[in-house]
């Protein structure tokens, strides 16, 4: 619908309420005001049931008509996609970055423009983030305020590894939406990696407190606390009260702990048991780490057999790990060699 069509619909109407003709009562779910015993005070010629020109509602209609009416095809109004799923096919894509990039040559201050073009341009992927990075940048420093400038530009500066610029974002984000779980965990996740432990307890027992039982959470503050010298005991002693999930997540944890202390004895029976026990798990998403340890820790405690066992497992998961296949020919040429020779 154009433009000149919507004024000639709404024209006759614009008239019609200027005439002076009563304007009839709105009645909510079946009861009319009138039967309420509300009095609303006289009545007059031109003016709605609640004292507002009635010529005026006809013109706030045709504004919002208008502004639907006349909006950008896929305007960013709204739109909020963060997973691959939610985003456009790329021929949609590229069709829609045409049209952008062709307004901010006609007019370099098109901020919106600007910002549409940095969220398609998060959609067709990290090769395009540094461009997608410069139309969001150009747009907040030339006026728009947007809180979703925060979160892509923060998924976008973690993934090209500016990880301060990308944990002032989310903290900004987080600011607008302090109670939104995934930048909440991307936060705490990436001050984790980052050896901002203090930082990253602090977010986790948010995240805790807002979901108590999550056993991801539970998880990553028990080692976020241990990372910062604080006793996870406490959340250990919680998770294995939860369910035969937790504590599976509980000895997966402590083994972790116990490698990363090199205390090897202690890990290798832990990992052992979260290895085993992971295939129960389809949610569990650590099983390369788990075998990754277990393979370390009895190199470590020259346990070759048991090594090359879990090195073939994490081969399975990661079939072109060069790493783990030249490892695995170091310790068969070294088994071979101490084998007893057959007489």
């Amino acid at each position: 619908m154009k433009c000149e069509s919507l004024m000639d619909f709404l024209r006759p109407l614009m008239k019609r309420a200027g005439s002076g003709s009563p304007v009839r009562e709105i009645e909510s779910f079946g009861h009319p005001h009138k039967s309420s015993g509300l009095s609303r005070g006289p009545k007059w010629p031109g003016l709605s049931g609640y004292g507002v020109p009635a010529g005026l509602v006809a013109v706030f209609i045709f504004i919002v008509v208008y502004a639907v009416f006349t909006r950008e095809p896929g305007a960013a109004s709204g739109m909020f996609p963060r997973t691959a799923a939610e985003f456009l096919d790329m021929g949609q894509l590229d069709r829609k970055l045409a049209r952008l990039e062709e307004r901010t040559r006609n007019n370099p201050n098109d901020i919106q423009a600007f910002f549409e073009a940095g969220l398609l341009k998060f959609q067709k992927g990290p090769d395009r983030y540094i461009d997608a990075i410069s139309d969001l940048e150009t747009a907040r420093s030339r006026g728009l305020a947007d809180i979703r400038t925060f979160y892509y530009l923060g998924r976008m500066y973690q993934a090209v590894g500016l990880y301060d610029f990308s944990i002032e974002e989310y903290r900004r984000f987080l600011n607008n939406r302090p109670e939104d779980f995934e930048v909440r965990m991307l936060a705490a996740k990436l001050l984790f990696s980052s050896g901002k432990y203090p930082a990253a307890v602090k977010e986790y027992e948010t995240l805790s407190a807002g979901h108590p039982g999550d056993l991801l959470v539970l998880e990553n503050l028990a080692l976020s606390r241990w990372k910062n010298k604080q006793d996870p005991g406490p959340i250990l002693d919680l998770m294995r009260g939860l369910g035969p999930e937790a504590v599976f997540r509980t000895g997966y944890v402590s083994g972790r702990m116990a490698y990363e202390s090199k205390d090897y004895a202690a890990a290798a029976p832990l990992l052992e048991r979260a290895a085993a026990q992971s295939r129960e798990y389809r949610d569990f998403s650590d099983s390369a780490a788990v075998y990754t340890m277990l393979s370390d820790s009895y190199i470590k405690l020259k346990s070759d057999a048991a090594a090359i066992a879990a090195l073939n497992e994490l081969l399975k998961i990661s079939p072109d790990n060069d790493e783990v296949r030249s490892q695995l020919a170091r310790l068969s040429k070294a088994q071979k060699k101490t084998a007893p020779k057959k007489k």
